[in-house]
């Protein structure tokens, strides 16, 4: 397998470094080797009689999986609860933030494959890979195993955060507790700007007073501005701002 790839890795001993720190051992190491490789890899180095695949579609995949998972365990968890409350916790749970954190967790990022200019720009520990990085491993299992085999991964993945979880929390909604408090401040609402970066990845800035608050990202407009909105709280927190 190793002689397919840029001679700089030993992808040999990367899957399985990465195994051992998955916990997972693959029946087909080509869907690891496909979770693990960026698209920045793939383009440099792919050939006429080659077309090396890179992690976008177990992306999609994993996502999809996630979803599942996290939506049954909590339907089960928490049988008294509303459908907009777990809605809340889900999203909490599988934000862009929690996505990279996992990743981080696991060490994920020193086993990725980046091309030269994503890795001289610190790419091992963008939020944005390391989220995708996850969801790709997820759906790298999924394909490998199945729905049972995924589904023990990722609730042993989320093990502290779900015994540490703070239903509390789910009750906010960051982006009107941050209009509240500007309101209050300034009498005037907050401006958010919102861009589509790529492949679904949304970038959010919010302004106040045409000052640049905070910026986040997420897979959608409204959890862009969301996570906006809670980086705004931290700008506020951190800076001691009387309101």
């Amino acid at each position: 397998m190793q002689k397919e790839y840029n001679k700089k890795y030993d992808i040999d001993k990367i899957l399985k470094d990465c195994q051992k720190a998955l916990s997972y051992n693959f029946e087909n190491e080509k869907y690891l080797l496909e979770a693990i490789t960026h698209r920045t890899f793939a383009n440099e180095n792919k050939s006429d009689k080659e077309k090396i695949k890179y992690n976008q579609r177990l992306e999609f995949l994993g996502d999809s999986v996630l979803s599942l998972v996290m939506s049954d365990y909590l339907f089960k968890k928490y049988p008294n609860y509303k459908e907009g409350l777990l809605s809340k916790i889900k999203s909490s749970l599988v934000s862009s933030q929690m996505l990279s954190q996992l990743s981080k967790d696991l060490k994920l990022g020193d086993f990725i494959l980046l091309g030269h200019g994503e890795e001289a720009s610190g790419g091992r520990q963008k939020e944005n890979i390391l989220e995708d990085l996850f969801e790709a491993v997820v759906g790298a299992i999924y394909l490998d195993s199945n729905i049972d085999c995924a589904k023990k991964f990722i609730i042993n993945a989320y093990k502290d955060k779900l015994n540490n979880l703070n239903i509390e929390d789910s009750y906010k909604d960051y982006k009107t507790i941050f209009q509240e408090i500007i309101q209050k401040k300034y009498k005037i609402n907050p401006k958010y700007q919102t861009v589509e970066i790529e492949n679904n990845k949304f970038k959010s800035e919010v302004f106040v007073n045409n000052k640049s608050y905070a910026v986040g990202f997420g897979k959608s407009k409204k959890e862009s501005e969301m996570e906006t909105a809670k980086n705004g709280l931290d700008y506020i927190n951190f800076n001691k701002e009387k309101i």
